[in-house]
C-alpha cells in the first residue's frame, strides 16, 4: 500500500486553519499516488489543547472540522487525529483517530492509554478505549493506534508506570498487519533516535509494518520534531521526514526497500534547531515579528541573541547594551562584537543614573553594609534593566526574551521582576556546561560568539570583582549535581553515594526546592529535557524540606 504520512505544524486552537492545511497535504499526498494519508494525533485542534477541551463550542467546531474532511471525497483516504465525544460511560471526550474513505468516515478508534506524567494530563479529559481491533482497508488490516498505545513496556516509558493494557500486542494477537501510529510526541535531546530504535524493534516482534506521523512545530513550552517514518515488518526503514520542520512523504510497503541515509546524530545541532523552531513559533503564533533581549556580552545572552537572529531574522532582533559602573569595557566590546556577527540591531541604556535615583530616593531606608543591603544593590540594578526592556518591548509591540540558564533557575541565581521579565525563556532547560557546548556548535563555521565571550569567568557584573562562583559552586559539579536531582529523580543520599559532597548536595537540593516559588513566576522556558522546570513539574511551594536530610 501506498501511505504517505503528513508531518504537519497544527495551531491549538485554529481548528479552521489546521482543516485547511490537512485538505492541502491530503491533495498533494493524493497527486503522489497516496492510498492513504496520515496526519499526527488531535491535528484538528492542536496539541496539546488543554483546558480548551471544556468548551462545547471547540468540541463541535472540531468535530464538523471532520465532516467537512469526509465531504472532500479525495481519493486517498485520511486517517486524522481529532476529538470526539465519548457515547459510553466515563468520560465526555475521547483522543480519537478516524479513517475516512469514500466521503464517509469508516472507522473511529480512541486512544487506549492516557498518559498522566511529566506534561501530560490527558487522563483529565478522556476517556480511554474499551477495546482495539484491526480495520480491513483495502486488503490489510489496520491497527490504529495513537500515541502512547505503542509505548507500553518499552524504554520509552517511566519505569514506574505500567498499564494494565498493551494495544500493541492486542493489535499483533489479532493479526494486524499494518501499525498506524499518530502522534504528538513532544522533543527531547535524544529522544528521537531512541523512538526510532524501539519502535524497528516494536514492527520486528509484531512482523508488521509501522507507519509513524508526528507534529513537528512548537506550542508554548512544547517543541515537537516531527522525525516521522515507516518501517518494514523486518525493523528496515522504508521512508523518513525531517525533522524541525513539516515534511510529507511516500512509503510503499508493497515495494523492496530502499536505503535510507539517516543523518548523523548530534545533540547540540538538534538543540539549537529545535529552540529556533520553538522562538519562531511562539512568535508567529501570538503574532509576534519582532524581540528584544539585554545583551551583557555575556555567555548567556550571546546564545539567545544568536539564536533569535536565527529564529526570527537579525532584521528583527534588538539587543539593549545597559552598562552600569560596574560593567567592564570588555563586556561592553564582546557584546557589540557579537551583535555585529549576528547583524542585529543595537541600543545603549546606561543605568547608572536610574541606579543612583533608586539609591536616592530609599535613602536611609538603604544604609548599611549587611549581606541582604549589597544584594537589594544588586538585584535593583538587574530591575531597571527589566525595567528597560519591558518599556521598549511595550512601546514598540516587540516580545522580551530572557537569557537565563537551568543552573542558574535551579539555584535561584536570578533576579524577579529584573532578569527574569520577559515572555519566553529559550535556554531555560539547558544547564550552563551545556550553553557553553550550544555556543560550540554556533561558532561551529565561524566564531559569532567571541572568544573572550566563552573564555570568560562568567559574571553577573553587579559588584567590583564579581563571578559566579563567589556564590555558586563550580558549574561542572553543580550541573552534575542538579541533572541527577531533577532529570535522573535522585534522592541526596543516592548523589552522595556517586563521591559528591554531603553537605555540597544537601545545599543545592535545598536550593533547588526552596525557590520553587521564584520558578513559578518566571517567562516559559522551551523544554529540551526529559525534566523541566516547566509545568510538568508539579513542586508544592509551601513546603517542609526536612525530609531531605
Amino acid at each position: 500500500m501506498k501511505i504517505a504520512i503528513a508531518q504537519i505544524n497544527p495551531k491549538v486552537g485554529d481548528i479552521k486553519g489546521n482543516a485547511l492545511k490537512i485538505a492541502s497535504f491530503a491533495v498533494k499526498a493524493q497527486t503522489m499516488g497516496a492510498e492513504l494519508t496520515v496526519f499526527p494525533e488531535l491535528a484538528l485542534t492542536g496539541y496539546p489543547p488543554l483546558d480548551l477541551l471544556e468548551k462545547d463550542d471547540f468540541i463541535n467546531e472540531n468535530l464538523r472540522a471532520l465532516r467537512g474532511l469526509a465531504a472532500l471525497r479525495l481519493d486517498t483516504a485520511l486517517a486524522v487525529g481529532y476529538v470526539d465525544r465519548n457515547r459510553a460511560r466515563g468520560k465526555a471526550l475521547i483522543n480519537a483517530i478516524a479513517l475516512i474513505a469514500g466521503g464517509r468516515i469508516i472507522a473511529r478508534q480512541a486512544k487506549s492509554l492516557l498518559p498522566a506524567y511529566d506534561i501530560f494530563d490527558e487522563a483529565r479529559y478522556f476517556e480511554p478505549a474499551a477495546s482495539n481491533r484491526p480495520v480491513k482497508f483495502k486488503g490489510a488490516l489496520l491497527g490504529l493506534t495513537i500515541c502512547e498505545d505503542i509505548w507500553a513496556g518499552t524504554a520509552l516509558l517511566p519505569k514506574r508506570l505500567l498499564y494494565k493494557t498493551d494495544p500493541a500486542r492486542t493489535l499483533r494477537d489479532r493479526k494486524a498487519g499494518l501499525i498506524i501510529n499518530i502522534s504528538a510526541s513532544p522533543y527531547y535531546k535524544g529522544k528521537s533516535a531512541k523512538r526510532l530504535k524501539i519502535l524497528a524493534g516494536l514492527a520486528k516482534k509484531m512482523g508488521a509494518c509501522v507507519i509513524y506521523a508526528n507534529q513537528t512545530g512548537a506550542n508554548d513550552e512544547l517543541i515537537f520534531d516531527g522525525n516521522s517514518f515507516a518501517l518494514a515488518p523486518s525493523g528496515r526503514l522504508i521512508a523518513k521526514a525531517r525533522a524541525f520542520e513539516e515534511d510529507l512523504i511516500l512509503a510503499d510497503t508493497a515495494a523492496p526497500l530502499q536505503k535510507t541515509v539517516l543523518e548523523d546524530r548530534d545533540d547540540y545541532r538538534e538543540i539549537f534547531s529545535a529552540l529556533t523552531l520553538g522562538i519562531k513559533d511562539y512568535f508567529l503564533k501570538l503574532g509576534f515579528k519582532k524581540a528584544i533581549l539585554g545583551l551583557s556580552g555575556g555567555l548567556d545572552s550571546s546564545v539567545v541573541a544568536a539564536l533569535a537572529a536565527k529564529a526570527l531574522g537579525p532584521e528583527n532582533v534588538t539587543a539593549v547594551l545597559m552598562p552600569s559602573a560596574y560593567t567592564s569595557g570588555q563586556s561592553s566590546r564582546d557584546a557589540a562584537r557579537t551583535a555585529r556577527n549576528l547583524g542585529i540591531k543595537t541600543e545603549t541604556l546606561p543605568i547608572k543614573n536610574i541606579y543612583g535615583a533608586f539609591l536616592k530616593t530609599l535613602g536611609a531606608k538603604h544604609s548599611g553594609t549587611g549581606a541582604g543591603v549589597t544584594l537589594t544593590m544588586q538585584n535593583l540594578q538587574s530591575r531597571i534593566r527589566g525595567s528597560l526592556l519591558m518599556a521598549l518591548a511595550n512601546t514598540n509591540n516587540w516580545l522580551t526574551l530572557t537569557t537565563g540558564n537551568k543552573s542558574e533557575i535551579a539555584m535561584g541565581y536570578c533576579t524577579l521582576y529584573g532578569d527574569t521579565a520577559g515572555a519566553l525563556a529559550p535556554i531555560a532547560d539547558l544547564l550552563k556546561t551545556e550553553v557553553y557546548k550550544l555556543a560550540a556548535f554556533i561558532n561551529r563555521e565561524r566564531e559569532i560568539i567571541p572568544r573572550s565571550v566563552i573564555e570568560r569567568p562568567p559574571t553577573a557584573e553587579l559588584k567590583p570583582g564579581q563571578t559566579d562562583q563567589d556564590d555558586l559552586p563550580p558549574y561542572e559539579t553543580l550541573d552534575a549535581v542538579i541533572r541527577l536531582y531533577m532529570e535522573e529523580n535522585r534522592g541526596p543520599r543516592e548523589i552522595t553515594g556517586k563521591g559528591f559532597d554531603r553537605e555540597l548536595v544537601l545545599n543545592i537540593v535545598r536550593k533547588i526546592e526552596a525557590g520553587e516559588y521564584k520558578r513559578k513566576q518566571l517567562p516559559i522556558g522551551l523544554k529540551v529535557t526529559e525534566r523541566s522546570f516547566g509545568y510538568g513539574r508539579k513542586m508544592p511551594i509551601v513546603k517542609d524540606l526536612e525530609y531531605l536530610g
